[in-house]
């Protein structure tokens, strides 16, 4: 057997397998390395901070330790390796019958060197029977690291090898890692707190709706789920539902038509926009409340803008810059969960849902012009921000605001639901041969992340992964990177072709943005849209030209646009932020410059650029003509309304 295949084996002694708590949940061993220098000696334990790793002199005292966290590694398998043809070559007494095996053993018997089948050479080329017994646990994880000092924290793939081996069978082998397995499941999950999720079946608990819009972006949202999003569910084992847009406004009707009980999560695999037909989707089912107190929502950024992608790393130090679409993966599966504000928008002849802005002016005429240019992804907002400033517009309204409190706190009501925690399941150990695990070339491999001390405990460059190698090109193969769209059998992908319509019709048909006065949804405390505002309500007004209006309430608009820094997910606000007319262009330059390091906004409000953090804001537009977007999507001209519900949905927050 390769170096690379044995990277860690178990001693002769294994810890007692009794049925005590401690022992389930919290497990340890002794493994022990091959190399040329010599065989060194690990502690291996496995408890609540993840698995540490003691590296232990002749005399048992330690001289190295290095732990990697229980928050970074993602899932399991515990499985046989499958043997290689050539091993089994490798010695002639593998065929006794043949006469290469009698001159074979009557060499050994002149020369008196001992046989390649002694029980030393078992332990490195397998038994003569052709057999391994040995049985293989691979830990999955994603630890964060710098290159340099100077670099940022990226995460980076590593495979933990354990190899077992203290009995004579491969089942006894395998009983002692699926224990193992089953103690890390344990560890992974415990600590999550109950939540709606004990509420559900067993069978949905960790089940995901994924849906994705092929034309988000670049138009490269089904290579990057195939690629990068699936590999994180396969080991995680987390099985799911793919279905992929057909058109605009698909996922209003989907969520709003079909049953969603068998899942608790909804995996939006596309840009902002996808995020904000789901949102609208949910909120017009007439059990829209039910719905969201039992799904969670999370996204993938795969369009133009991702600004809810990009808020949701930053709000916990996720990286995002080295890999954003495998932070967002791992956010997907992390078990946690916060309330999300949504705001409420009444426009003349419907209402609709927002999760990220609303604007009107420079920044929504930006947003919608440069479509023409879209093939250049992101950049395309920055070559559309110089030709509008230089041929600048001004628009005239009037904009009428509630003030928030600037000391409120996150809303009472869903304070207690901040973080909530999925819990988790067990999942059954996977006992297959290495060569079924599909996508595990699809990453870079860690080098560098542990001491070379651990690299055979650590192993990096497994078969798990070189099984994958010759045929991770190949169209028809299962672990091709190009065919394979689901990892673990009961995840289903829905093609095109065989979709079938929609099953569950609620009692009002919904038919996308184009529905007129829909009752579902939260109701509004405002007065109605045709209705005079009272002054007595604490309502203030700013009237006359200005050049944009935005009404943020998520941190970053674009993966580098830091709109709004002291914006949450769940502080209750709209940060409405207003320009008016005749502000100089070096001015003007200068915010929108800044808007990529949160700089742009004043400390104090002055005649031009005013921030004001308000519940509940009205735009009245005089002029007939102009660009008002919703969460970066066009919407009809005139006027408006929005007020914020606080927390009322879920979005899941990484570990």
């Amino acid at each position: 057997m390769s170096k690379s295949q044995e990277r860690s084996t178990s001693s002769a002694t294994s810890t007692p397998n009794n049925n005590t708590s401690d022992d389930l949940h919290n497990v340890s061993d002794t493994f022990y390395t091959s190399q040329r220098k010599g065989s060194h000696v690990f502690r291996v334990r496995l408890d609540a901070s993840g698995f540490t790793l003691q590296r232990e002199s002749p005399s048992g005292v330690t001289i190295k330790e290095q732990t990697v966290k229980i928050c970074d590694i993602v899932g399991a398998r515990c499985m046989r390796l499958k043997k290689s043809p050539r091993s089994l070559t490798r010695c002639a007494c593998v065929n006794p019958g043949t006469p290469a095996a009698a001159a074979a053993a009557a060499s050994h018997r002149k020369t008196g060197t001992p046989s390649r089948c002694s029980t030393a050479s078992k332990e490195d080329y397998g038994a003569c029977d052709g057999g391994d017994g040995s049985a293989y646990l691979y830990l999955f994880a994603y630890v964060l690291k710098k290159k340099s000092l100077r670099s940022t924290l990226h995460r980076e793939r590593t495979v933990l090898t354990l190899r077992f081996r203290s009995f004579d069978t491969f089942e006894d082998n395998m009983r002692e890692a699926d224990r193992w397995y089953r103690a890390l499941r344990w560890q992974l999950h415990h600590t999550l707190e109950p939540t709606f999720v004990e509420r559900l079946d067993e069978a949905r608990r960790r089940r995901i709706l994924v849906m994705l819009n092929p034309k988000s972006g670049s138009g490269n949202a089904r290579e990057v789920f195939n690629m990068h999003v699936a590999p994180v569910l396969n080991e995680a084992e987390v099985p799911y539902d793919l279905y992929v847009t057909k058109h605009s406004n698909y996922a209003i009707e989907f969520m709003g038509n079909r049953r969603l009980d068998d899942w608790c999560t909804i995996l939006s695999v596309g840009g902002d926009g996808l995020f904000h037909e789901i949102i609208n989707g949910l909120l017009r089912r007439p059990d829209w409340s039910q719905v969201l107190d039992s799904i969670a929502l999370a996204i993938i950024p795969c369009g133009s803008g991702n600004g809810l992608a990009r808020s949701i790393a930053h709000g916990y130090n996720e990286p995002y810059f080295s890999n954003p679409v495998l932070g967002a993966a791992l956010t997907a599966i992390s078990g946690r969960s916060s309330p999300l504000d949504v705001v409420r928008v009444q426009l003349e002849s419907r209402v609709m849902f927002s999760f990220l802005s609303i604007g009107w002016g420079l920044i929504s005429d930006v947003d919608i012009e440069s479509e023409c240019i879209r093939m250049f992804g992101y950049q395309r907002f920055t070559i559309w921000t110089l030709y509008r400033l230089a041929n600048l517009r001004t628009y005239n309204g009037k904009i009428s605001y509630l003030l928030a409190d600037e000391a409120t706190e996150p809303h009472a009501g869903h304070a207690a639901q901040s973080e909530q925690l999925l819990k988790m399941p067990s999942s059954r150990s996977c006992n297959m041969h290495i060569d079924k695990l599909s996508n595990a070339t699809s990453y870079r491999r860690s080098t560098e992340y542990l001491p070379s001390e651990f690299e055979d405990v650590i192993s990096l460059e497994t078969s798990i992964n070189q099984s994958f190698r010759s045929r991770c090109d190949s169209w028809l193969s299962g672990g091709s990177r190009r065919s394979c769209y689901y990892s673990i059998s009961e995840s289903v992908y829905h093609s095109l072709a065989d979709e079938s319509e929609f099953t569950q019709p609620s009692t009002a048909t919904v038919t996308g943005l184009e529905t007129s006065q829909l009752s579902f949804g939260p109701s509004s405390s405002l007065p109605a849209l045709d209705e005079p505002l009272p002054a007595a309500d604490g309502w203030l007004v700013e009237e006359g030209e200005f050049v944009m209006m935005h009404a943020v309430y998520q941190s970053h608009l674009g993966i580098d646009c830091h709109f709004a820094p002291k914006a949450q997910l769940n502080d209750g606000k709209i940060y409405l932020v207003l320009i008016r007319g005749g502000i100089s262009r070096p001015h003007l330059l200068s915010f929108l410059y800044n808007m990529s390091t949160g700089t742009h906004l004043p400390e104090k409000n002055n005649d031009y650029v005013k921030v004001l953090q308000v519940r509940a804001f009205r735009l009245e537009p005089h002029d007939n003509h102009g660009i008002i977007t919703v969460d970066g999507e066009q919407i009809e001209f005139g006027p408006l309304q929005a007020e914020i519900l606080p927390g009322i949905s879920r979005v899941m927050i990484p570990k």
